[in-house]
Parts: structure tokens; sequence; C-alpha cells
């Protein structure tokens, strides 16, 4: 098995598991999302991380992409900050607040990046395998978990 195969199972059982969690504590809504945006977080940009700065010509062969360039490594290094932030906003109890302003970082790039794999899906024949499933896999993942930080801000104090 592929490394980037190994690496997109680890993303997928990751956001399980955080899904998993918010339904187990789903009765308190501020503690589901506390799991879920940690987990989500950690497993799309923790194993993106991973991925881009340990891995790096594995990365962009499965975007598509010839060669790994310094960009992949600066967005690597970006990954790695956020999911810094959101195990500190974690295990810091910092709050719905802070936890929902670090997911949302990362469903605002991941909606961006859905868009410019699109474009390189659409305009420049990049048919890789991420460049049509990154828009789709966005689009489910902001549907499922909008849901849960709307519920935990309603419920916070």
């Amino acid at each position: 098995m592929k490394i980037s195969q190994v690496l997109e199972t680890a993303r997928f059982v990751g956001v399980f598991a955080g899904f998993w969690l918010a339904f187990k504590n789903v009765s308190d809504p501020t503690l589901a999302f506390h799991f879920l945006a940690v987990w989500v977080v950690t497993s799309i940009a923790g194993v993106a991380a991973v991925e881009s700065l340990c891995f790096p010509k594995q990365a962009a062969a499965a975007s598509g992409y010839a060669d790994p360039g310094p960009y992949q490594r600066q967005s690597g290094l970006n990954n790695l900050a956020v999911t810094i932030m959101s195990l500190v906003a974690f295990f810091l109890h910092w709050g719905t607040e802070a936890e929902a302003a670090i997911c949302l970082v990362l469903l605002i790039f991941l909606s961006l990046s859905a868009l410019n794999h699109a474009h390189s899906w659409w305009r420049a024949g990049n048919r890789s395998w991420r460049g049509i499933t990154r828009p789709l896999g966005t689009l489910i993942l902001l549907a499922a978990v909008l849901p849960f930080m709307f519920r935990a801000f309603i419920a916070a104090p």
C-alpha cells in the first residue's frame, strides 16, 4: 500500500472518530463540538502536514503535480501550525469560540483549496483523484461540521 493511501485512510479514520465522539456527546453540543473540532483539524491538517513535510514527492503525485515545490513545504508548515493551535485550544479548554475559529480557518482553507483543485481539474486537465474529490469532500465536510458548530454556539453561555 502506498504511503499516500495510508495517510488518506488515517485522515478518514480520524474524521470518523471525531464524528463518533460528537454523536456520542450530542446531548451536550459544546462538548460534541469540542471533540469534533480537534479531531477534524488534527486529522485533516495534521495528516496533510505530515504528508507535505515527510513525504513531499508522494503528496505532490497524489495531487497530480510533477514535483513538490517550496510552497508545498510552506503549506505543510501552515497545516502544522493550525494543528498545534487546535491541540492547544483543546487541552487548555479555550472554549467554543477559539475552537470554532481554528476549525473555520481549516474549513475556509479547504474551501479555497477545493476551488483550486476544481480549477486545476477543469482548466489545466489535472485529472488526479484529489482534483474531483476535494471539492465534493469539502462540501460534505462543511454540511456535516457546521451544524455541530452552530449548536455549540447556541448552547454556549
